[in-house]
């Protein structure tokens, strides 16, 4: 009996950030993104309340949350996409605009997950090289070519915990083909205090010149 062939795909593993360093327990886990308070009393609450109807399948256009996401944020509900956790965005949007041979640039330093899916597409990752652990906005622009469809960005950066600027971060999107894709991770953003910084989300998500950029939100 032959079986179908798997893809052979050469990628890296994500490992978790660790919990401990040494004898000494990890209270708040940056790495990951986790609280360290614990869930919301208000969103136990509800929980409690929709955990009675678990046995049906919930809505899956997520038609109540996105509304309820579009007033938070002022934008248009059918330009919010809803996922488990952001690594099934990313999937989604390398599913959606990479095909085989196409080149994704990515800083030296980033989240991992951004170069798993982008080779599950087929695509060739491009390392744009890094200053003092901060992306750098001129070597990003010095690795396109005709080939380039994505560029991954999360600010501030995982793991560096460094962040670009919005002079910086505009500066970027207009150097860029129209036809590439800035996909700019917001997933940090709340750590961040720096009068020259603004999240992805805010810098473009009413910007008609600047429509290709995707701001991740992780709530």
């Amino acid at each position: 009996m032959k079986l179908p062939k798997s893809k052979n795909i050469k990628a890296d593993r994500y490992i978790a950030g660790s919990s401990s360093f040494g004898k000494k327990i990890a209270k708040i886990k940056l790495s990951a993104n986790e609280s360290a308070l614990g869930p919301s009393p208000k969103a136990v609450r509800e929980y409690n309340k929709v955990s009675k109807n678990f046995k049906r399948y919930p809505d899956p256009d997520g038609v109540s949350l996105r509304k309820i996401l579009s007033k938070k944020f002022r934008l248009d509900p059918s330009r919010i996409i809803l996922g488990s956790g952001s690594d099934q965005i990313f999937e989604i949007i390398c599913k959606a605009f990479i095909d085989k041979n196409d080149e994704v640039i990515v800083p030296q330093y980033s989240f991992i997950i951004y170069r798993m899916y982008s080779k599950i597409s087929g695509a060739k990752i491009i390392y744009a090289k890094e200053k003092k652990f901060r992306a750098s906005i001129d070597n990003i622009l010095s690795c396109v070519t005709k080939k380039t469809k994505v560029v991954f960005l999360a600010n501030p950066n995982n793991p560096t915990g460094t962040y670009i600027g919005k002079k910086d971060l505009i500066r970027l999107r207009r150097k860029l083909r129209s036809n590439i894709l800035l996909v700019i991770d917001d997933a940090y953003f709340e750590y961040v205090n720096g009068k020259d910084y603004s999240s992805g989300l805010k810098l473009f998500s009413n910007s008609k010149i600047h429509s290709l950029v995707v701001g991740i939100i992780i709530l």
